[in-house]
């Protein structure tokens, strides 16, 4: 590296790749034009339903994000590995989904279109209610509108230090209120 120059990024490969992450796929549409990233979510309000998304507005999901006030969150499964491999590329075509084999679950009516993940453990399908420039991405807050949940999978795929894991197993018994939610 040329003397003087800031790697920009030193501070997240260092420390923010500590913080470990459930995979999500975040998915955008405006009519034919479909795209999916890999991405992070997490809950902001319980009543009503919000998670939180940050994504680059230099890239197609986001804009779509931007122009439909819609997406969609489907959390990964360890088994499907190689789908956030591919939804983290950048493909040709209008709809990413279809270019890079990714199969999509359709939106139910009046959940903002966004198209999904198929066989992902959860998907949450949300319409925007805040956004906001957060450094290099633009924060949505998004109002979950439907959901599905496969009870069956409880192997997530994790993201930590800038490699893919999975959980393994359960540690203890389901709060039955409290955290952890």
């Amino acid at each position: 590296m040329p003397e003087n120059t800031v790697d920009r990024y030193a501070f997240a490969r260092a420390v923010l790749s500590r913080i470990p992450h459930g995979v999500a796929i975040v998915g955008a549409a405006d009519g034919a034009e479909r795209s999916c990233a890999t991405g992070t979510a997490m809950y902001v309000s319980f009543s009503p339903p919000m998670i939180a998304i940050a994504e680059h507005p230099g890239s197609r999901t986001c804009k779509l994000i931007q122009r439909t006030g819609a997406f969609s969150v489907s959390f990964l499964h360890a088994s499907q590995q190689d789908i956030a491999e591919r939804a983290g590329k950048s493909a040709e075509g209008p709809d990413k989904f279809a270019s890079l084999r990714i199969a999509p679950l359709e939106a139910p009516p009046d959940a903002g279109g966004a198209p999904a993940v198929a066989d992902s453990m959860a998907v949450m399908w949300c319409v925007v209610r805040d956004s906001r420039a957060t450094g290099d991405h633009i924060l949505f807050t998004g109002e979950v509108k439907a959901h599905q949940v496969d009870p069956s999978k409880i192997d997530a795929l994790l993201r930590f230090r800038r490699r893919y894991a999975h959980i393994g197993h359960e540690t203890s018994e389901e709060s039955p209120e409290g955290y952890p939610t």
